[in-house]
């Protein structure tokens, strides 16, 4: 879900099956989980005004999110609740994958890939929840740029040069 959405670990962690618009396909983000070293967790509002946001839900996604809440609703009774960051390493070890990813890792990944398949910054900001587009781009440079060596050779291709 987090690398689907590009939302933070905070806000996958606050998430409630009835923050889900089935119909529409559309996850509300109105919350944040934070857990501080030796503290109590807190639910709060996200990071920021923009983090309070609808991010949309392909088909597919929708009806693996159905299965998991079926399975997860299950699990749930068998053994109470797992974290999210040991699930995640269970899943790296199981997949053979390297065991230093985090689960933070899969929201660059989603905004590098949006980078990569040619979205707008804006638009990239806004799926993030980033306030303001900079905020991106200042994360983000280093795949923009690959992006703007790309636009150069079209435009070249373009011009027949």
């Amino acid at each position: 879900l987090i690398l689907a959405t590009g939302m933070r670990r905070g806000e996958a962690c606050g998430l409630r099956w009835s923050d889900i618009d089935w119909r529409q396909r559309a996850l509300h983000i109105p919350r944040n989980v934070v857990k501080l070293s030796g503290q109590p967790i807190l639910v709060k509002e996200p990071k920021t005004r923009a983090g309070v946001r609808v991010v949309y839900l392909s088909k597919e996604l929708c009806k693996l999110l159905r299965v998991w809440q079926k399975e997860s609703a299950w699990e749930k009774k068998q053994r109470g609740e797992g974290g999210l960051e040991e699930e995640f390493k269970k899943i790296l070890r199981e997949g053979n994958l390297p065991d230093n990813l985090n689960v933070h890792s899969l929201r660059h990944t989603n905004a590098s890939m949006l980078i990569a398949q040619g979205v707008d910054v804006r638009t990239v900001a806004g799926l993030l929840g980033h306030a303001q587009p900079s905020t991106t781009l200042d994360i983000y440079s280093h795949a923009f740029d690959k992006n703007k060596k790309l636009a150069q050779e079209k435009l070249a291709e373009a011009m027949g040069l």
